[in-house]
């Protein structure tokens, strides 16, 4: 506290020195009560306007020369503001002005003082000089040039004019090799990322942005630098051991290299097995790669493949969507997994722990649909937080293929009745993730529901049969579930001559613009699980 309070009245005291007109640095403009200030104004602003302001740049010269430009600037203002008559003495005290404003590095208002120095002389060497070494600084070379060009057009000989001509010049070639040198990198990082694109898509790989950025991975892929006719591609590639969750990074994977020479390198038979090996499993003999298209495929990789046979292996079949290895910041991603019971519990882990069979779910095993669900629902948990908390206790039970009108297709995702409130609170950014990976279709989600039939007498069960479990009760759920989270708000049955009926449900407006794309998928979805035609929509704006 002691040093600030020294600070202080060492502060307070200057303060005070300044306020005594001996001491004052400058003339306050406005009338004062102290009788010396008002003698020392006086005394400043007496004589004509020439001399007031003549005996303003004198002061001003002299704190120029002492290097003390705010007063200086503070005196020479004062002599323009004095309004002197005669147009050689403006033009002095607008060309010094310009002067300080130069050392202070104000050069717009540089620029201003040249200019108004200019119309009273249009041959003031120095309001050009200052102006162009103002604007040479501005890196506004052009204008700096023609400022030099009209001062030496009658000032030839004029040495300061001169040097910044040829500073201006000089930076004006070098600005122009570096505008030359970016605008042909720029061209040639272009060409490079038109040929890049190229060769992905000749080779089925799939890039895959991050949303949040680049992810500052140090290994892009590149053509190989020895190979002239730029057809082999380098490209960095992680080694992923889910078993003990590391993982390796080969930044120069050539394409037409097999997987067996780098395994064999990484895990030569006879050498220590890494720290991380626990049990010793990890040799070049008994390892399996395994790695996954867009479309999700599982791929089992030969060691005796490339990485182009891969590539070509990940190719989709005729006739059906684009499918490839992704090509997530620039890096392939393959799993490395020992022989034996770890291959098959990571097989199963992967995939068969997300789908859970009900009662009245199919027996059969997991066909590629409810495997592509499955999979990414296991991807989202991995990669998106806000949902892998959510995620990690959810299973589904199905999952289907429908067709839509226009040729498009709808996937249902079954899931147990306990799980549906869970699957709820999270659907709608569920839904768009998974659409997401599965562009081309839409995607909804039904509880796995049991219907039983209507007792006789002849049933050997007497227990009453649940509403819930009535064909009519389930029906209304499975619509309820199609367009969740939006409301059904009105119903309308239409009964045809042939006595075909058409049921019309109406639903609420403010999920318009979010389900309006989907409809048909919700008719379609809903024909195919319970053989009834429905049609959804909204009410009209001016409806209520």
């Amino acid at each position: 506290m002691l040093p600030q309070a020294a600070e202080s009245s060492f502060e307070e005291k200057m303060a005070a020195l300044q306020s005594t007109p001996l001491f004052m640095k400058s003339l306050p403009s406005e009338e004062s009560d102290d009788p010396v200030i008002q003698a020392l104004q006086s005394l400043a602003f007496e004589g004509t306007p020439d001399e007031i302001a003549q005996n303003f740049k004198e002061q001003g010269n002299d704190y120029f020369k002492g290097k003390r430009y705010r007063e200086a600037l503070s005196f020479y203002t004062q002599g323009i503001d004095a309004k002197p008559s005669g147009p050689v003495l403006h033009e002095v005290l607008l060309c010094n002005r310009a002067a300080c404003n130069l050392e202070l590095k104000n050069y717009g208002s540089v620029l201003r003082d040249c200019s108004m120095a200019l119309t009273l002389n249009t041959r003031s060497s120095k309001a050009y000089y200052r102006s162009a070494v103002a604007l040479l600084t501005l890196e506004r070379l052009e204008e700096c040039l023609d400022c030099c060009d009209r001062c030496l057009t009658y000032d030839s000989d004029n040495e300061g004019v001169r040097s910044v001509r040829g500073r201006a010049s000089k930076a004006q070639a070098e600005k122009r090799l570096q505008d030359s040198e970016k605008k042909e990198r720029i061209h040639k990082e272009q060409t490079e990322k038109r040929l890049l694109q190229a060769a992905f898509k000749e080779r089925n790989l799939l890039t895959v942005h991050n949303p949040k950025g680049s992810s500052e991975n140090p290994y892009e892929p590149h053509f190989d630098p020895e190979d002239p006719e730029r057809a082999t591609l380098i490209i960095p590639v992680f080694f992923l051991y889910p078993q003990y969750a590391t993982s390796d990074i080969i930044a120069r994977f050539v394409e037409d290299t097999t997987f067996s020479a780098h395994i064999s390198q990484m895990f030569p038979p006879q050498a220590p097995p890494p720290v991380w090996d626990k049990a010793g499993q990890y040799t070049a003999n008994n390892l399996i790669i395994y790695s996954m298209t867009r479309r999700k495929r599982l791929l089992k990789v030969g060691k005796k493949m490339t990485l182009r046979d891969v590539c070509d292996a990940a190719k989709g079949k005729e006739g059906e969507p684009d499918d490839g290895l992704e090509l997530k910041d620039g890096c392939l991603t393959f799993v490395v997994v020992p022989k034996g019971e770890v291959e098959q519990n990571w097989l199963a882990m992967s995939v068969n722990h997300k789908i859970l069979r009900t009662a009245n779910a199919p027996t059969t095993t997991p066909d590629e649909t409810e495997t592509s669900v499955a999979q990414a629902l296991i991807d989202l948990e991995n990669n998106v937080p806000e949902l892998k908390t959510e995620l990690r206790a959810l299973q589904i039970s199905a999952a289907r293929e429908v067709d839509v009108r226009g040729g498009k297709k709808a996937i249902v995702v079954f899931v147990p009745v306990p799980q549906l409130k869970a699957f709820h609170k999270v659907q709608q950014r569920l839904t768009r993730e998974l659409e997401k990976k599965f562009s081309d279709r839409h995607v909804v989600f039904v509880a796995q529901r049991r219907m039983l039939s209507k007792p006789t007498r002849n049933s050997r069960v007497k227990q009453k049969r649940p509403r819930s479990r009535t064909l009519t009760n389930v029906h209304e759920r499975i619509l309820e579930d199609l367009v969740f989270p939006t409301e059904i708000v009105g119903k309308r049955t239409r009964v045809a001559v042939d006595g075909s009926k058409l049921l019309k449900v109406i639903l609420d407006p403010k999920d318009a613009t979010s389900l309006e794309y989907k409809l048909d998928s919700f008719s379609s979805v809903y024909r195919r699980l319970t053989g009834k035609d429905v049609t959804f929509e909204f009410p009209p704006a001016n409806q209520e």
